[in-house]
């Protein structure tokens, strides 16, 4: 017999001893099995008659397979999605000191999967899985260190955290470790290591640190800077299909960085980025079409995409068409819209709205006039340094009876709490926010 037969045959009868074991209830054999329907080898792929063997040896307190169970459940493999179900079975296998179990218990919690969110027993079961060296479970630690979820707030704690976890090679604890380093957060700013940190994942093939790492190296200092690398990095995380790297790379062309700098090339990325969604990049496209950048200018689809991005919420476009349609700039819009959109756009931090919306709330242009929400909405503007909204309020203030000048006060207080900053479309640091 040719020694390929022999071996086949050798396999078929381990196989069927194996059955024979896992029939006999036996609950290593039972898990064993369901690893083998599970992975193609000497028989074939049956991941329902998996999760039956997972199931039996589960419930005979086999730990590893109580651990697979609950994968099963919790993501629909071979048997219907229960979130409820793979928290109990995962929960039974932490219990027993499996720590990809407890790393994934603390994740159920973290994300309210299969219970209630609850970052305190989050933060209980990853610091379990942790000190027994998961990756992940490190990694997630320290995002609620950075965080201050479940545990007060300690970056320096994270920071060891996502060390511990990058020198075993987990690609998203490296590209926090690399932003840590960019921005200074928790150790002392080093665009070397930064670099060195994003690279390895990056190199792992995580595009989220291939984006990363070019945001860096376009932004770097001198001694670090390298518009090469970064066009290299960018494009590997653009063409995985990450829209804010194909933004990023739009950006980078449009701003003439590369070395062959196209700008019909840098409308294709900004279309890209566009079609998943990314509103800088719906507000770049009407920018392009309103200028003729790449492509022939065609004011009406500028005008298009500009409404577009600010229906998505872009407080820049949201401005632009509240101060246009003002001008009967944007055929259809009415005036009451226009200040509709100044008011979105002025919610959200936009200094330039929040002045347009004082105005027209002091001269009663597309609203009824309201005093007092002019002085509220002026002096917010003049606080963030608008010289305009400084003088208009100025010129206000001397005709303001005590009553309005109160109200307009108490107005100030409530939107001052709720507005937040604006946020600045032109930064190419890589952003601050760690990735989970």
């Amino acid at each position: 017999m040719a020694l390929a037969a022999v071996k086949i045959e050798q396999g078929m009868q381990s196989i069927r001893a194996l059955i024979d074991a896992a029939e006999s209830g036996d609950p290593e054999a039972q898990f064993e099995l369901g690893e083998r329907l599970r992975q193609r080898g000497n028989v074939e792929v049956d991941l329902r008659q998996a999760f039956v063997w997972y199931q039996r040896a589960a419930t005979a307190g086999h730990v590893r397979a109580q651990h697979r169970l609950g994968i099963s459940l919790l993501e629909g493999i071979g048997c219907v999605c229960d979130p409820v179900a793979a928290l109990q079975w995962l929960e039974s296998a932490a219990e027993d000191n499996h720590s990809d179990a407890q790393a994934l218990v603390g994740w159920c919690y973290h994300n309210g999967t299969g219970t209630p969110r609850d970052s305190e027993r989050a933060f209980s079961w990853y610091y379990a899985a942790a000190a027994s060296g998961n990756a992940i479970a490190q990694h997630n630690l320290g995002e609620m260190y950075a965080k201050g979820m479940g545990v007060k707030r300690d970056i320096h704690a994270a920071v060891r955290y996502w060390e511990t976890a990058a020198n075993q090679d987990y690609p998203k604890a490296q590209l926090n470790l690399g932003l840590a380093y960019a921005h200074g957060e928790g150790v002392e700013p080093d665009y070397e290591m930064a670099i060195y940190w994003c690279k390895r994942a990056a190199e792992a093939g995580y595009p989220k640190a291939q984006h990363n790492l070019g945001l860096i190296y376009a932004s770097a200092p001198l001694r670090y800077k390298n518009l090469d690398e970064a066009e290299h990095w960018l494009r590997l995380a653009a063409e995985a299909g990450l829209p804010h790297a194909q933004y990023a790379l739009g950006r980078f062309f449009q701003r003439g960085l590369g070395p062959n700098p196209d700008l019909s090339v840098a409308l294709e990325w900004l279309r890209k980025a566009a079609d998943q969604g990314h509103v800088k990049a719906v507000y770049r496209v009407a920018l392009a079409f309103e200028s003729g950048m790449g492509v022939e200018l065609n004011r009406p689809r500028a005008i298009a995409w500009l409404r577009h991005a600010a229906q998505l919420g872009y407080a820049k476009a949201q401005y632009e068409v509240g101060r246009r349609g003002l001008f009967g700039q944007i055929p259809g819009l009415m005036k009451e819209e226009a200040v509709q959109m100044l008011e979105r756009a002025a919610r959200q931090g936009h200094i330039r709205a929040q002045y347009g919306l004082g105005v027209c709330y002091a001269n009663g242009v597309g609203t009824a006039r309201n005093t007092a929400k002019s002085y509220a909405w002026l002096s917010l503007a003049a606080e963030r340094g608008s010289p305009k909204a400084r003088h208009k309020l100025a010129l206000l203030e001397d005709h303001l009876e005590p009553k309005v000048l109160q109200e307009g006060r108490r107005e100030l207080a409530t939107i001052r709490g709720a507005v937040r900053m604006e946020d600045d479309d032109e930064r190419v640091l890589p952003a601050r926010r760690f990735q989970t």
